[in-house]
This record gives structure tokens, C-alpha cells and sequence, in this order.
């Protein structure tokens, strides 16, 4: 079978010809059909995490899957493979064929495309609980959004507006990302100072949800309310943050960090909510797929900020 995996951290995976593995009591054989590749994904390949799985390591976090041989489900089954360190420190979805353990795989609903049910988990998730979860989004309420072109930035604007939001601001760094936004969202175009200079001086909205980072955070955080919240997500546009304590403290902006790697519990009981949601169009998701030998590619326009949608492996 094909493997996508890692032999050096820092660089691309490398398209490998490796055995179909065996499994063992306790686990399944499954055929993938698609998985997604994540911000997570590029933050372990870089070899600066914390987590570091032995090399060659197959990525992959998350996908779909059809149970080819097992003791616990049918073969034929069409499962979400998420969880139990896969993908993490143990090998992933981005090949023809894994083994994992059963605990790591749920039957989902067929109805949805397997492309779909490979990325929907993390993004609809991540932006529920931003939204409701962290942020506790009330009817009225302002929200800004960074990053709404994008999967997790999308979902969190979907929801904030299904929360009956007065008004949600996207904000992407690119003027083409606005054809992107979910109908309803007010785009704000920029990075730094053009984004201050776009939503004015004064403070615009009670709630933050920032996936970005970097040079458009700060600019946000000031525009938020006294004693409001910003939730913090991602850092696509960069990593740390320089803060005037005096004049933070001031703001009495709420800090929440999102941190779904330890919320895997709850992205799993609200797996069955987002499919049904996905299912009646009450939510949308953008995908982009890439072959196999095409994940370099895919990679790098993950990193570049270039995607038209969630980007999705189908082997």
C-alpha cells in the first residue's frame, strides 16, 4: 500500500510503497477513504511540539474510513477514525490502509460523503465550543471572527450567527478570502493597522474568536468590550503575542485558550449533532481535495493561507 509519511521533521512527507499492516485482537483493519489534513498535522511534522512520534511516522489525525476486517464491526461499515493517539504517536490516516485500535473508529452516518465526515469533526466542533463552550455567546451579542474564510474561523461564524448574534464580523487577510465568508458575516479585509483602521477606534464587539493570530490579534483584542472575551484558537499568521499588561488589565479582556486536543470527549458527543446539521444544510463545509501524491502541495497551501476549503486527502 501507499503511505504518506515523515522521515525528517522540518520536511515534507514522502510518498512510500510500505506492507499492509496486521492487526491484532482489539483493533481493525480499515481501508481509508479520505483524511484531512490539519494545522496540528504541520505543527507535529515540524518537529517543535511536544509530541513527537518516532520517525517514519504516518500523519493524519483525522478521516474516513470502510472497515475491511475486524472483531467488533461489520466489515462493510463506514467509520470516523479519530482518537487513541492516531495520527499523534501512533501512525495516521494519510495512507490506503491502517490499523487502530477499535476504540479509535465510529460508525457514521453513510448519507454524508466520505470527504465530508473526514474533516467535518475537528472544525464544527472546535467552533461550537468557541462559540458556546468558551465564549458563552448570548443573543445580541457582537462577535468577531479572524479567520472566517477558513474551516474552524466558517464554523464559528455559523454558529455565533445561529446563536442570533447581532452582528458577526469576519476578518481575513486577503480581499479574495470574502467570497468565502458564510452569507450573513461582515468582512473586514486587512492585517495590523489595516484592520484597525477598518473597524475604527472604539471598542465593536463583546466576543473574539481569533484563529490567526499574529499581527491581526492585538489590533482585535482592543476592540473588544471592557469585560469581554476573546477565545483564543489558532496561529496561522503567527505564534506569540506582546501584550501592554497595564492597559490589558485595563480592557478586562477575558483570555480563553481553545485547546480541542483536550476536549476529545467532547468533540465525540457532538459528532452525531454536527452530522444531522451538515446533513440538513443548517451547516456548510468547504472542502478542497488533494490525491495522495498531491499532500505536499496541499501542505503547503494550508500554510500559505491559500485553501478554498478544508483540505482533504483521498488516497
Amino acid at each position: 500500500m501507499r503511505a504518506a509519511r515523515l522521515h525528517q521533521f522540518g520536511q515534507s512527507p514522502v510518498i512510500d510503497e510500505i506492507d499492509i499492516p496486521s492487526r491484532e485482537p482489539g483493533q481493525s483493519l480499515i481501508k481509508i477513504d479520505a483524511a484531512a489534513l490539519g494545522h496540528l498535522d504541520i505543527t507535529i511534522a515540524s518537529g517543535t511540539f511536544d509530541i513527537r512520534p518516532q520517525l517514519p511516522h504516518t500523519g493524519g489525525t483525522h478521516g474516513s474510513a470502510t472497515v475491511v476486517d475486524s472483531d467488533t464491526i461489520a466489515p462493510g461499515t463506514r467509520v470516523l477514525v479519530r482518537g487513541d493517539g492516531v495520527g499523534l504517536f501512533r501512525n495516521g490516516c494519510w495512507a490506503e490502509y491502517l490499523v487502530t485500535s477499535d476504540k479509535a473508529l465510529t460508525p457514521y452516518d453513510p448519507n454524508l460523503s466520505p470527504a465530508v465526515a473526514a474533516t467535518f469533526s475537528l472544525p464544527t466542533a472546535t467552533g461550537y465550543v468557541a462559540v458556546h463552550d468558551i465564549a458563552g455567546v448570548v443573543q445580541g451579542e457582537r462577535v468577531i471572527v479572524s479567520g472566517a474564510s477558513g474551516a474552524v474561523g466558517s464554523m464559528a461564524a455559523q454558529f455565533a450567527l445561529l446563536a442570533r448574534a447581532a452582528e458577526v464580523i469576519g476578518v481575513v487577510p486577503r480581499a479574495d478570502q470574502t467570497a468565502l465568508l458564510p452569507d450573513g458575516v461582515r468582512p473586514v479585509v486587512g492585517r495590523g493597522d489595516d484592520v484597525a483602521a477598518a473597524l475604527g477606534t472604539e471598542p465593536v464587539a463583546e466576543v473574539l474568536i481569533d484563529t490567526l493570530g499574529g499581527d491581526v490579534l492585538p489590533q482585535l483584542l482592543q476592540r473588544v468590550t471592557p469585560g469581554g472575551r476573546a477565545v483564543l484558537i489558532g496561529y496561522t499568521l503567527g505564534r506569540t503575542l506582546t501584550l501592554d499588561l497595564p492597559n490589558w488589565l485595563l480592557s478586562d479582556v477575558q483570555l480563553l485558550p481553545l485547546n480541542m486536543m483536550r476536549k476529545t470527549a467532547r468533540q465525540a458527543e457532538l459528532a452525531p449533532e454536527m452530522i444531522r446539521r451538515l446533513a440538513a444544510g443548517e451547516l456548510t463545509l468547504a472542502i478542497q481535495e488533494f490525491a495522495l501524491d498531491d499532500i505536499a502541495s496541499g501542505l503547503q497551501l494550508m500554510q500559505e493561507g491559500k485553501l478554498t476549503g478544508r483540505a482533504v486527502l483521498v488516497p
